[in-house]
């Protein structure tokens, strides 16, 4: 089984919390101890070992370490009907690449309370340490699942009573979407949008208004989005306490 790398104090702090599976950790030999009790009692408690090591055997591993790397296996992703009973809104996203972007959208969707995060397996980042350490500890919270094909995902959660809009930089189905609350919400690639399949399955087609720029970056979009589903039923008193 694979194993990934995390790096940095909140981090490790937050795939702890939520239970991920920590495997090993290295702290820089003259870090001062104090920055790191929590985590070593926490660590000590769960019988994860860890070590004080040389920091150029860190660097050795990652650049960007802040003295601490842990060994994690690889990312427990949810199953599709994990998430699809909740009955909440629900992000997938289509060809979004970058780990960054990735992380940033799932930090958003962890904020308004979003039920899960849909991924394809191809051409799409997954949840590594970047992700983790972008989503601000987020990935380790909400449900993440990877499906092998998203048109037949789209068609399996209509048949469950979802509607599916699609974020578009060109087209929209009206001037503010209203949502239902089971609602899927599609975020596309930066530079390509959503994929002609997937458009195809697509309810409505949302689309942010903008005064220069055509497209906005991809986390940025679907935070505004998100947002708005949000504030629509807050407004209408729908949110889940």
């Amino acid at each position: 089984m694979s194993r990934e790398i995390l790096t940095g104090k909140n981090s490790l702090f937050e795939a702890l919390e939520a239970g991920l599976g920590i495997e090993r950790v290295l702290f820089q030999r003259d870090m001062e101890r104090k920055r790191v009790d929590t985590l070593i009692r926490k660590l000590e408690d769960a019988g994860i070992p860890y070590d004080w090591v040389e920091k150029q055997r860190l660097n050795a591993i990652s650049v960007q370490h802040q003295g601490i790397i842990a060994y994690m296996s690889a990312f427990p992703y949810a199953e599709l009907a994990e998430v699809s009973q909740n009955g909440k809104l629900l992000i997938m996203c289509d060809g979004v690449t970058d780990p960054h972007n990735l992380g940033a959208i799932i930090r958003s969707a962890y904020s308004f309370g979003v039920g899960g995060i849909i991924l394809p397996k191809r051409r799409s980042a997954g949840v590594n340490a970047v992700v983790l350490r972008a989503s601000a500890g987020a990935a380790a919270h909400l449900p993440v699942v990877r499906v092998a094909n998203l048109p037949s995902t789209i068609r399996a959660l209509k048949e469950e009573g979802y509607w599916v809009y699609g974020a578009h930089a060109h087209e929209s189905s009206g001037e503010r979407p209203l949502y239902d609350k089971k609602t899927l919400l599609i975020i596309g690639s930066e530079d390509k949008g959503l994929s002609r399949e997937v458009q195809k399955h697509c309810d409505f087609f949302v689309q942010i208004p903008t005064a220069r720029f055509e497209s906005l970056n991809a986390s940025v979009a679907a935070a505004i989005l998100m947002y708005d589903y949000f504030l629509q039923h807050k407004e209408a008193g729908q949110l889940d306490k």
